[in-house]
């Protein structure tokens, strides 16, 4: 190429020598394309060798079923077979990833960041020495946890004898199953996936392990539990009383406390009232929204005042006495079971982990139920249910005829509302509580009125759901709006991130904030064109459509892959009518569908107000054709009888959604 006769003989060397340069570097370019397409190659070709040594894991379990037969003691036999039974990829999916590489086992874990606690001294100046601040918060849990005036319970009672139910494979490989991914380990620093993927020899060796512990009254180390700390949101930092202890178990502990609670659940489940809705199977904060919602509707369509009075425990779950619960217990399970019970209760140490530094000396906890498995919640739960029925004897029985229709009680865990047309001496029910080491919050205690003038009572918070439709849908929007904004950066970053992933992250994160016990929502038109807009909204900012971008309704549901929430919240609310009409006919949600049907005060005249029995008969009066309504208790029992058998429930939700979808007639 002939240079510019202009220049110089510098300038002219210049410019070769620039060109020289870009020859070299497109030349570099090319092998460090060819190295790459090397790379990839031996990338697939590493995959693919991983894919085969999977197919081929029989042979190294049964290494690791030889090798495990050759130990005798009970840890060294769990540690062997613990590491040559996840010899190989369990998952993609699984978090921590087990892989094999040269015959050495890799745990590859996500770093997390510790959330950092913040502590003052008595005389309220912050701490900022970190082992200062772990003495702080475990002398704190330690009087908390621990009262020196009780008696430890012992760890075993009589002689050493066998189970009469011993312990099963099955019942272990269930109770590991049933583990979620993903958890924080214990002490013992095992996580879940390594027992719970293991092979059929490892469930036989942890249940020989268990039904030796009790056939010989032999000591293993799994009733301890690594305290960590976390402030409490929206409290202010610094105060210890603000921290929410997060106790972390071993595995081993919550195989068997799930083995326990699969034990005695029948016999638990006979024992409960049919007002507790908590920790129980095919029950949950719904029922016990509905209820409420029910009951509003009760006072909003007679001139008939009903009067809750809910009570608040403080720190319920710790501060039972094991010893009562275990008196309790011995009346209601079987004699393993028992035996089961006691071990768990018993030497649960508590070690405080505290900003990743950790006490050496940890202390004994001897009361409260120890958190952190399955069983704990379902045995305070037994504890409250006996102190209730010492309640029940002192409150005046019902000798109206309305009072006699009403659920006298509802409670969730340790939440208890007592319903009736006059309040109950808080008092009282404090002594009696008192003498079970319940302590009962008067400062939280609630005096709720339930009436068709009064609207005090639509802020009134019952398990997370406000009374009010409408004031409980406002504040479902400003939650949603708030998870949805901490999530700002996810949703701006554009094509970086997927569309499916973005609206994975929506429904779970965000959607399921707004939605939640919609079930027990009634709105009216205009409320429901209104939320309907506002979770448009929330659609268009996850997928970053604003002006002048603009996009219909129908191709923004079509984009998303969603509905207008106004029919989500109608199949939610017919999903939830049916779940309730199937359960026993004395639950609460039950007894104030009936209450409501019978009269017992003077009905008001005029257009019905919007309440829920009024929004599901308008629901009914949407099919053609249709002779089924919501109106008489009759009407209420030939719908229970529809929902007994669950296929024709679906065909009339059904056809009800469709009604709902069908543009409005021309007629």
């Amino acid at each position: 190429m002939e240079l510019l006769p202009c220049l110089n003989a510098s300038s002219k060397d210049a410019v070769q020598e620039k060109l020289s340069l870009r020859l070299w570097v497109r030349e570099k370019n090319k092998s460090s394309l060819n190295q790459l397409r090397e790379l990839k190659m031996a990338s697939r070709l590493q995959r693919k060798v991983l894919r085969q040594k999977e197919h081929d894991s029989n042979s190294a379990l049964a290494l690791a079923d030889s090798l495990i037969a050759c130990c005798t003691f009970v840890h060294e036999s769990l540690t062997v077979l613990l590491l040559l039974s996840c010899s190989i990829v369990v998952s993609r999916s699984l978090r921590p990833v087990l892989y094999w590489s040269r015959h050495t086992l890799l745990l590859v874990r996500h770093n997390t960041s510790p959330l950092y606690c913040i502590v003052e001294d008595s005389s309220g100046k912050l701490v900022i020495n970190p082992k200062q601040t772990l003495e702080i918060v475990a002398d704190f849990f330690k009087e908390k946890f621990q009262n020196k005036d009780l008696a430890s319970i012992a760890s075993f009672q009589g002689i050493p004898r066998k189970l009469n139910k011993p312990f099963t494979s099955e019942e272990v490989r269930k109770s590991l199953e049933s583990l979620k991914n993903n958890r924080a380990p214990g002490g013992d620093e095992i996580s879940g996936e390594l027992l719970k993927y293991g092979t059929p020899l490892l469930h036989k060796s942890i249940a020989n392990i268990l039904n030796r512990v009790f056939e010989e009254h032999e000591t293993i180390n799994i009733n301890s539990g690594e305290l960590i700390a976390i402030p409490k949101p929206g409290k202010p930092k610094g105060p210890p009383k603000n921290l929410r202890p997060i106790t972390l178990l071993n595995t081993i502990r919550k195989a068997l406390s799930i083995i326990t609670l699969h034990r005695i659940r029948p016999n638990i489940e006979e024992y409960l009232s049919h007002s507790q809705s908590g920790f129980r199977p095919e029950r949950s904060t719904s029922d016990v929204a509905w209820t409420h919602k029910w009951l509003a509707a009760k006072a909003k369509k007679e001139d008939v005042e009903i009067k809750i009075t809910g009570i608040d425990m403080s720190a319920a779950f710790d501060t039972i006495d094991r010893q009562i619960l275990l008196d309790i217990i011995e009346r209601i399970v079987e004699e393993d079971e028992l035996r089961i019970i006691r071990f768990l209760l018993s030497d649960t140490v508590i070690n405080t982990r505290i900003n990743g530094a950790t006490k050496e000396r940890p202390f004994v906890s001897n009361i409260g139920t120890p958190q952190g498995d399955s069983l704990s919640p379902v045995l305070f739960s037994v504890y409250l249910e006996n102190a209730l029925k010492e309640v029940r004897t002192i409150l005046p029985r019902p000798t109206n005829e309305l009072e006699k229709t009403l659920p006298t009680e509802i409670a969730y865990a340790d939440d208890v509302d007592f319903v009736g047309l006059n309040f109950v001496d808080t008092e009282e029910v404090q002594n009696t509580l008192h003498k079970y080491n319940l302590l009962v919050n008067i400062d939280k205690t609630e005096f709720t009125t339930l009436s068709r003038a009064g609207t005090e009572y639509k802020n009134t918070k019952k398990v997370g759901t406000l009374i009010g439709d409408e004031e409980d849908v406002e504040r479902r929007k400003r939650l949603s709006n708030a998870a949805l904004t901490k999530l700002l950066y996810v949703w701006i970053k554009g094509d970086k991130i997927k569309r499916k992933t973005k609206l994975k992250l929506y429904r779970s994160l965000v959607k399921s904030i707004l939605v939640y016990n919609c079930g027990t929502w009634a709105l009216t038109k205009s409320e429901e064109e209104k939320l309907n807009a506002f979770h448009r909204k929330q659609l268009r900012k996850v997928l970053n459509i604003k002006y002048p971008v603009k996009i219909t309704n129908s191709s923004l549901y079509n984009k998303c892959e969603e509905h207008p929430l106004s029919i989500y919240i109608l199949e939610n609310r017919w999903r939830l009518f049916g779940h309730i009409l199937r359960r026993n006919i004395e639950i609460p949600a039950n007894k104030s569908m009936n209450s409501y049907f019978a009269t017992h005060g003077k009905k008001f005249r005029g257009r019905p107000l919007t309440t829920l029995p009024v929004v599901l008969n308008k629901d009914l009066s949407r099919l053609q054709e249709n002779t089924l309504q919501l109106t008489t208790r009759e009407d209420l029992e030939h719908l229970r009888c529809i929902a007994q058998n669950r296929q024709q429930w679906r065909e009339l939700s059904t056809r009800i959604r469709k009604a709902a979808e069908a543009p409005p007639s021309d007629d």
